[in-house]
């Protein structure tokens, strides 16, 4: 008896975020090497169940009620459900910042990009700022305490601006 070990793996990208679909499938295959083609044959069953499968996954994700329900339980966080690692803010009553304090003003506006915050975070920590320090920095440039998180695109790019060493801000201004 034969083992087949098939995976897929699709990614699919919108607005500059993707979100990454994976699937494997083990099954045994009641065939010897001496019937080349029944191997193929049942590899190619094996496949296309697993075709199947994701195909309906990646449905799942894309259906109108899919999207229906992350816009309405996660309006505060990132967008598509995604929560690089942080809990869904899904209560009618918006969460508290990681330090106890409520967001003084309601953010309006698309939420950061994961890679906003990622080179926001980046550098914060070559400026040694992290935690709590960093949030100060947020409300002194902003206006309002929360995290790299909670930030708007708009709200982002003003972090970053604000972090970038100055030799960055003025060869961006020259373009």
């Amino acid at each position: 008896m034969l083992k087949a070990n098939v995976g897929l793996s699709r990614k699919l990208s919108e607005n500059y975020q993707s979100t990454g679909f994976s699937l494997n499938l083990e099954g045994e295959i009641h065939a010897t090497l001496d019937d080349p083609e029944a191997v193929v044959e049942r590899v190619k069953e094996l496949f296309d169940l697993a075709e199947e499968a994701l195909n309906q996954q990646i449905d799942r994700h894309q259906s109108d009620s899919a999207i229906a329900s992350r816009d309405t339980g996660n309006q505060a966080g990132p967008p598509h459900g995604r929560s690089n690692g942080h809990a869904a803010n899904t209560s009618e009553h918006p969460a508290p910042a990681r330090n106890g304090h409520r967001d003084e003003k309601p953010q309006t506006g698309d939420p950061a990009s994961n890679k906003q915050v990622q080179y926001l975070q980046t550098l914060a920590k070559r400026q040694k700022l992290f935690g709590v320090k960093l949030e100060g920095f947020i409300e002194e440039t902003i206006g309002r305490r929360c995290t790299p998180y909670d930030l708007t695109k708009k709200e982002a790019g003003a972090i970053i601006d604000a972090l970038s060493p100055e030799e960055s801000r003025d060869n961006r201004s020259r373009r």
